[in-house]
């Protein structure tokens, strides 16, 4: 693939749709279900939005919605609208750098206003190749986290430096991950199953190791950019921790740098 092939060649066909109407709890069952991190959003036969897990996990972690059962939280709360979408037609080179200036990672693709698809990071970077190193595409000032510290303290951390993983480190070594996903599923189990009055008290409470990822998935050393990417396609993750000997992190390197190596 290079940067002249087109949206249609590329994309997904079978799109995850989910109402503005329903709550979030859907929103988040059925990315966890279909493994995936967006979902388009829909009102009747239009496209109206976008949600995204880090969307979830910041709306529900949020003082915003302070004491709200999740029940009371509905998709068109925290959807990004109006959506950014591509045509088929759109070559892939103007999608990555849609994505890259937007900062998001898929792309709804509309045709004669009609939803025919999806385009996401991981279908762009499917057919990148390139023996090329990752050396330089490594964040080593990626910010980190340990296991003894609060959830709504790595949140912030995510939020602020625009991180969608942290790695887990006690020692200087990797313990595990944290993912939107993790932050996002124990913010939506503190508002199911605590009483307002509590909710507030109850997540400052959890710490990272009791939602982390352990054992995670890692890259070891300055791999080739192709190894990368069968990586990251394998593993479904935005962003992948880089460990050297006994597992001490060097940084992290992102799903969407590779994006940039798509010529």
């Amino acid at each position: 693939m290079h940067g002249g092939d087109r949206v249609s060649d590329v994309m997904r066909r079978s799109v995850v749709t989910v109402d503005k109407g329903v709550t979030v709890e859907v929103a988040l069952d059925l990315m966890e279900r279909n493994d995936v991190n967006h979902l388009v959003v829909t009102s009747g036969d239009r496209v109206v939005g976008v949600i995204s897990v880090r969307d979830v996990m910041e709306g529900l972690g949020s003082s915003r919605f302070e004491r709200i059962p999740a029940r009371r939280i509905y998709v068109s709360a925290l959807m990004t609208e109006p959506p950014i979408t591509v045509e088929p037609k759109t070559s892939v080179r103007e999608a990555v750098a849609i994505m890259l200036r937007e900062g998001i990672g898929s792309l709804p693709v509309v045709e004669g206003g009609r939803l025919v698809g999806i385009v996401t990071e991981t279908d762009l970077i499917r057919s990148l190749n390139s023996d090329g190193s990752i050396r330089e595409l490594v964040k080593e000032d990626h910010p980190r986290i340990m296991p003894n510290e609060r959830i709504v303290h790595a949140r912030s951390i995510m939020l602020e430096r625009g991180a969608r993983i942290l790695p887990v480190v006690e020692g200087g070594r990797l313990v595990g991950i944290v993912t939107e996903r993790n932050l996002a599923k124990a913010f939506l189990d503190v508002r199911e199953n605590v009483e307002p009055v509590r909710m507030d008290n109850v997540v400052r409470k959890i710490l990272v190791e009791d939602v982390m990822i352990e054992a995670p998935r890692r890259i070891r050393g300055y791999v080739p950019l192709n190894e990368a990417r069968d990586l990251f396609i394998d593993s479904g993750l935005p962003a992948l921790p880089v460990v050297k000997n006994g597992d001490r992190v060097m940084g992290v390197l992102e799903r969407r740098s590779l994006l940039r190596s798509i010529g």
